[in-house]
């Protein structure tokens, strides 16, 4: 029995589809459908894999199930039911993206200052052996004004030599 590959699973997940889809939502309706498990992977990103295993099947093989529709994202479809998609389709997908409210940051910047830190202080490949110490700065409290020019940072490093 043959192993179920990436492209098996690229093959089932497309074969239920109407539209072309990119790599990572590929994966990603494949897990829903609970495809996932039969692929037997264990790396960190499969969806990946997926991606450029398509990529390498539709540019070297000409007699690839695959189709690539579009660019940046590329989308895939399979070459057999390549006659059921309109020629506008990739330009329909793309205008139903563009009218979704684009996903704001759950953070803001100065949640990530602690972070920073922390890296700052304590990796030696970046400090070179020396504590740097930072501090953040409150620049909406400051009282000055420029034209363009960085005044008010919004954290600042140093260290002590000894």
């Amino acid at each position: 029995m043959a192993k179920y590959s990436f492209l098996d699973f690229a093959r089932d997940v497309l074969a239920e589809s109407d539209k072309p889809l990119t790599y990572q939502e590929i994966w990603r309706v494949g897990v829903e459908r609970g495809l996932a498990t039969r692929v037997g992977t264990s790396g960190k990103t499969p969806w990946q894999s997926i991606g450029a295993q398509l990529y390498v099947t539709v540019r070297d093989d000409d007699a690839s199930d695959f189709i690539k529709v579009g660019k940046r994202p590329a989308r895939f479809f399979l070459r057999a039911r390549a006659a059921s998609l309109s020629p506008d389709v990739v330009a329909e997908i793309e205008k139903k993206e563009a009218q979704l409210p684009p996903t704001k940051a759950k953070y803001s910047e100065r949640d990530l200052h602690p972070l920073l830190a922390y890296f700052a202080y304590s990796n030696p490949a970046f400090n070179r052996g020396r504590s740097i110490y930072t501090k953040t700065i409150q620049h909406e409290k400051s009282q000055k004004s420029g034209y363009g020019e960085w005044t008010h940072p919004d954290m600042v490093g140093f260290y002590i030599p000894l």
